[in-house]
């Protein structure tokens, strides 16, 4: 019995499979004891196509049209599967990923994931399967379309439906003492130092308490979640994210603060995959695709001089705030960590914990050349 265990796979979702249904047993990857699954377990089988299928679309696979093959997938320092330092060998890798790859991959639209879009009754090619994570279910780029031209209240009952229908898988609690970073340019204070020698020395003093909290509503500008004059509470959950989060310069100086939650908090999670609720059949893949999209929506970059976007996402956060949560979490687009939008500023406080002064040395700049306009070509 092949088995494969929650210490050589990647993919987040798989994790928390094995964490559920597993049991000690020998990995046959790394030979050694850990919290294990059947290779040829149905759970795992079907969330292993779900990843991916979230991951992959058909055309980058799919021989027929140029792709590589399913079996590349599972390979090399780009797979999603599996941990490159636990390399699999050619008997292995024979073993496990071709028990996957030559399982079945037409299903069932309700009983199953088909990895393949295969043919229609008329024996023409059905369109190639798109990834689900560059998916966009279209009745919510509709609904960000209609807030060009109409006021927000005119399409909130419309996204309040589609958001109470992931209520319950989207629900995280933070606990009571729960502690959290902000971040703000600048300092309270600098001193030299008294102490003798050549070299002078500066201590800081950090913003603090409500210097470095969130603004009062008259103050407060237009944000991802916020609309303007409305103070919500930005917080994220380690330091380089949070400094990262106020776009510094290279050389400012900036202040740190620590806050804890005064009271437990139930928070509405688009940080990360919920796949996990969504492996069981395409039917439910498609229904996972308008959650996704929030969640894409949410962590989109969003340039300074293209701030309007933020009218949608505001949105989904007055939405959320309507259906009773305290907050809303979403990946950080600067950061490694996660960002916490709290509704309610007053239950948290400041800790004297953790305060500090820290000098940007450097910003880093990734870049991705974009398709040119060519001449010979009409666009509309």
């Amino acid at each position: 019995m092949s088995q494969v265990c929650v210490e050589c796979v990647k993919d987040k979702n798989i994790k928390k499979l094995i964490i559920k249904n597993g049991s000690k047993n020998t990995c046959t990857l790394c030979e050694e004891e850990h919290l294990s699954i059947d290779f040829e377990d149905r759970d795992f089988f079907s969330l292993v196509k779900a990843v991916l299928r979230f991951n992959f679309s058909e055309w980058e696979y799919n021989r027929h049209w140029g792709g590589d093959g399913l079996e590349c997938l599972f390979y090399g320092e780009d797979n999603v599967f599996f941990e490159q330092e636990r390399a699999l060998s050619e008997d292995i890798y024979e073993e496990l990923v071709l028990s996957i790859t030559e399982g079945p991959v037409y299903e069932d639209y309700d009983k199953g994931i088909s990895i393949f879009a295969g043919y229609g009754p008329d024996g023409m090619q059905n369109m190639l399967l798109e990834s689900i994570k560059s998916s966009s279910d279209i009745s919510l780029v509709k609904l960000a379309n209609r807030l060009k031209s109409e006021n927000y209240f005119k399409v909130e009952k419309e996204l309040l439906k589609i958001l109470a229908k992931f209520a319950d898988v989207a629900k995280i609690s933070l606990e009571k003492g729960a502690t959290f970073y902000r971040a703000r340019v600048g300092i309270s204070d600098k001193k030299r130092s008294l102490g003798g020698g050549f070299e002078t020395e500066y201590h800081f003093t950090p913003y603090t308490e409500s210097a470095i909290g969130s603004p009062p509503p008259l103050m407060a500008s237009a944000g991802r979640i916020n609309r303007p004059g409305v103070a919500f509470f930005y917080c994220a959950t380690d330091k380089y994210t949070a400094v990262s989060e106020v776009r510094p310069h290279p050389g400012d100086q900036v202040s740190i603060g620590k806050f804890a939650l005064s009271n437990k908090a139930k928070i509405f999670n688009l940080s990360e995959s919920q796949l996990l609720h969504f492996y069981s059949s395409d039917e439910s893949l498609d229904t996972y695709i308008p959650l996704n999209t929030l969640s894409n929506f949410m962590n989109k970059v969003i340039p300074p001089s293209e701030r309007q976007q933020y009218s949608f996402t505001q949105l989904i956060a007055d939405c959320i705030r309507q259906m009773g949560f305290d907050g809303i979490m979403f990946n950080s687009t600067v950061g490694n960590g996660e960002n916490i939008v709290l509704f309610d500023p007053s239950i948290v406080s400041y800790t004297n914990e953790d305060s500090e002064v820290v000098e940007v040395e450097q910003v880093k700049y990734t870049l991705e050349t974009l398709k040119l306009i060519s001449d010979d070509e009409i666009y509309s």
